[in-house]
């Protein structure tokens, strides 16, 4: 979900007033009245840092990388969004199907090759079989396999990402509706209950929860709750402040 390490903590701000600073500007005054001092305490300056300043440095540095891991995160979000799979004939036929059938948006009951050739009533077996591995081979779907020729096919989050912008008529893509929930989770920490940012969304499952499985790739593992439940990807959030700044960069519009 994300390049963070779990459990990051907060970045503190630097440290102004350490002890052995204090000590330090007594003695730099007494050197600078020796003559030739000035240029002493000059010397120290640039070359022996204060604690503030070592701890300001440290403090930046922590910024610039936390920083960075926060716009790589954005950046793989925003590539694994992008639509990039052409197929045709049974496959598109096939993926169509898919995308239509009612479901909860997340990976779903799994289908043998019989439910898929009742999807499609008029396609050859053979050819709805083959179109079953295209689709795998783009990596829209996972097929499992049993001892023998029996397999399963499921959806994977990447189904919605590539699809649904052009199959559904929601009038946004799965992106668009990311960033919608991201908007909604910046402002206001009751939606950290997921429950509660469903309704505000005021979508059925089969929308809200591709959307909020591409928008948990810009939160830490560690402020995702990790419980097993049959409704969404994720019950509850527990989010930083550091947080919510991605989600309104991610907000904005593009």
């Amino acid at each position: 979900m994300t390049d963070e390490p779990d459990g990051a903590l907060p970045i503190k701000a630097p440290e102004t007033k350490h002890p052995d600073d204090r000590a330090r500007v007594p003695l730099e005054a007494a050197i600078g009245v020796i003559p030739g001092g000035s240029a002493i305490v000059k010397l120290v300056g640039e070359f022996v840092p204060t604690q503030a300043q070592k701890s300001r440095s440290k403090w930046e540095g922590a910024i610039s990388e936390r920083t960075n891991e926060h716009t790589k995160r954005l950046d793989q979000h925003d590539e694994l969004l992008r639509p990039s799979v052409t197929m045709t004939g049974v496959a598109v036929e096939l993926a169509v199907a898919l995308a239509r059938e009612p479901g909860d948006g997340m990976t779903g009951r799994g289908r043998d090759l019989d439910s898929l050739c009742k999807l499609l009533p008029g396609a050859e077996r053979k050819a709805i079989e083959d179109a079953a591995f295209e689709l795998a081979s783009h990596g829209l779907v996972d097929i499992q396999r049993a001892i023998g020729p029996m397999w399963w096919l499921r959806l994977t989050q990447r189904f919605y990402e590539q699809l649904d912008h052009q199959v559904m008529k929601w009038g946004s893509s799965t992106n668009d509706d990311a960033r919608h929930l991201a908007k909604l989770l910046a402002a206001d920490d009751a939606f950290e209950w997921t429950p509660n940012l469903h309704a505000a969304s005021g979508w059925d499952r089969r929308r809200f929860n591709p959307a909020f499985t591409a928008l948990l790739r810009l939160i830490p593992t560690g402020r995702v709750s990790g419980e097993i439940q049959p409704d969404y990807p994720a019950q509850s959030l527990n989010l930083l402040p550091e947080d919510r700044v991605v989600l309104r960069r991610f907000a904005q519009p593009q």
